[in-house]
């Protein structure tokens, strides 16, 4: 029982820091969001680099955090199919329910970073539509497949061309 109480606690600490870095994880998509939006190219580059180095922190806290279960799982003599709350109901109440909490904030963490990359997909998305829109209008020539008087499919012309996106 001794070893279920240490694992307890360390699954707290475990599950605490995971929350405090989705967190942070999702303020740095929100910059992203922000530079795309404001075309600031230099700090885009910079907060795509904090993320690389977040994401691999809550990776590993993430892979922690299937271990200590995991061991909580074989303490407790539950196998793999159990479910997370039913595991946790086996536990102290004190513990049970700080795990619980703490599991359901982290779950609502990673909700809202997956509704902050939801709307960088959706600005990106539009934006690259709206750009390809109007690049077909301005060259209805590089539209889609082009024919010979033969009807055979050739293809447009792929000159290069510069896009000053300041304008």
């Amino acid at each position: 029982m001794m070893e279920s109480l240490e694992n307890s606690k360390q699954l707290i600490d475990i599950l605490e820091k995971e929350i405090d870095f989705v967190n942070k994880f999702t303020e740095i998509e929100k910059s992203i969001l922000d530079s795309v939006i404001a075309n600031n190219w230099d700090t885009l580059e910079k907060s795509i680099t904090k993320s690389d180095n977040i994401s691999q922190i809550i990776e590993r806290l993430d892979n922690q955090r299937d271990i200590c279960v995991e061991t909580l799982r074989d303490q407790m003599g539950e196998d793999e199919s159990t479910h997370f709350y039913r595991l946790t109901s086996n536990l102290e109440p004190e513990y049970k329910n700080k795990i619980n909490d703490l599991y359901r904030v982290l779950k609502l963490s990673v909700l809202n970073l997956q509704n902050m990359n939801w709307r960088i997909d959706a600005y990106v998305g539009t934006v690259t539509g709206i750009m390809k829109q109007t690049l077909n209008e301005i060259y209805p020539n590089r539209r889609g497949s082009l024919y010979s008087r033969s009807g055979i499919i050739k293809e447009a012309d792929h000159n290069p061309m510069v896009l000053n996106k300041k304008l």
